[in-house]
């Protein structure tokens, strides 16, 4: 079982950098260079966010490995704003149970579902949350193609 805990200020340059890794890896060959952003997210941003949205991170010898972030879109609905996985760590399963920690987050604060966004063309993360029991209700049209909602409902 992975041990995941509440992220403390002073983790977020570490998290900056994990998040700015993997949209740089998995991001940067889908989305036209032209849109391409990189970084994907500044420091200034991340310090934002940090005031409306809790992160929780796992570590492995004192690193950073995976950061999720969770926070509300309305009294219902519970939003996974990001959800990185290191490269070096993915397919061990670390994802599922960061979404499985994210999911019980939010049936403890009583939201009755849970939504995310991703790239219409990041088609190994629409499956993986399509795995996950998640469903397309939206796309956003953006300059390149779609950016697409999906959801949950909890139980």
């Amino acid at each position: 079982m992975h041990k995941f805990e509440t992220a403390a200020d002073s983790d977020l340059r570490e998290i900056l950098y994990l998040i700015n890794k993997i949209n740089r890896e998995w991001y940067s060959t889908i989305i036209p260079e032209e849109h391409y952003q990189d970084p994907f997210l500044t420091r200034k941003q991340l310090d934002h966010m940090a005031t409306f949205m809790d992160f929780f991170v796992l570590r492995e010898e004192g690193h950073i490995i995976a950061v999720g972030s969770f926070s509300s879109r309305d009294e219902k609905t519970a939003w996974i704003p990001l959800m990185h996985v290191h490269s070096k760590y993915q397919r061990k399963g670390i994802g599922s149970s960061l979404l499985r920690y994210l999911e019980k987050k939010a049936v403890a604060l009583n939201f009755t579902k849970i939504q995310l966004e991703t790239d219409s063309e990041a088609k190994w993360a629409i499956n993986f949350y399509e795995k996950h029991g998640f469903s397309i209700f939206k796309k956003d049209k953006n300059p390149w193609g779609y950016h697409v909602w999906l959801e949950k409902p909890l139980n």
